[in-house]
């Protein structure tokens, strides 16, 4: 768990910005994911002192409910948000919370965690902005994986801003929860992604209303332009990125 979890980039990231959110994707070995949950009852705990000495801002535990495809090279994902690169380099940060461990404890943390799931690859984002409330254990967060054309993601992001507005409204009617812009800045095998786009809902039946456009923003949109059309502002989008996936996962634990 610490050597998945450490930094593994090699770029300077004390001159990038932040903040900063690192995701590594699991997979859980034939039978062992009673066994896998249980572990990560302990990494919450070793998380929550991370939080408590500001290493990271939040760890999170995911599962993926609905894939993209018939993918399942892996079925859980953690996201560990850093303040900044200052915190993802610095050494240590784990020693408060093995500090509250005996050495048997550790070691059969450890070995367990071996035996029961396989880090397949992880990756780094730079969160941009996002509205909305907190998530908690049992909501759901709907991915949409983006690549930009090339040259584009300025006035992408641009146009995405616009959005603010609207989807503050679509918050108060209860159509959704939050929303929230990550730029991808560390690539692996796991996706071709530029950007990932996450809408928040409180159930699976939301997050499964929206996806499949039951529910959407067009009368917000209405309501916060009236002079224009979310037509327009779709045709603009499209023209600057294109929609590769899109993904349904359940949050399943968080940082106190």
């Amino acid at each position: 768990m610490v050597v998945a979890l450490t930094t593994l980039f090699s770029f300077n990231m004390c001159q990038a910005q932040g903040p900063f959110g690192e995701v590594n994707f699991i997979k859980t070995l034939p039978n062992m994911n009673e066994s896998f949950l249980i572990d990560m009852k302990t990494s919450k705990k070793l998380a929550d002192a991370r939080v408590a000495n500001k290493t990271i801002n939040s760890w999170q535990l995911y599962r993926r409910t609905l894939p993209r495809g018939s993918s399942m090279d892996y079925n859980y994902a953690t996201l560990s948000v850093f303040p900044s690169g200052i915190e993802m380099k610095a050494e240590g940060t784990w020693d408060t919370g093995f500090k509250a461990m005996s050495v048997s404890e550790i070691s059969g943390f450890l070995t367990s965690l071996n035996n029961v799931r396989t880090t397949v690859a992880t990756d780094l984002y730079t969160y941009k902005w996002g509205v909305g409330a907190k998530i908690i254990p049992g909501e759901y967060v709907q991915l949409n994986l983006v690549d930009v054309k090339k040259g584009s993601g300025g006035a992408y992001e641009k146009l995405l801003e616009t959005l603010k507005p609207v989807l503050e409204e679509c918050i108060k009617a209860g159509e959704l929860k939050g929303f929230n812009v990550w730029k991808r800045t560390y690539a692996t095998n796991i996706s071709e992604s530029d950007y990932t786009v996450s809408f928040t809902f409180t159930t699976v039946d939301q997050a499964l209303s929206w996806a499949s456009g039951k529910t959407g923003m067009a009368d917000e949109y209405k309501k916060v332009y009236p002079k224009d059309d979310i037509a327009n502002f779709t045709t603009k989008l499209n023209e600057l990125r294109d929609l590769l996936s899109q993904e349904v996962w359940e949050l399943v634990d968080i940082t106190d």
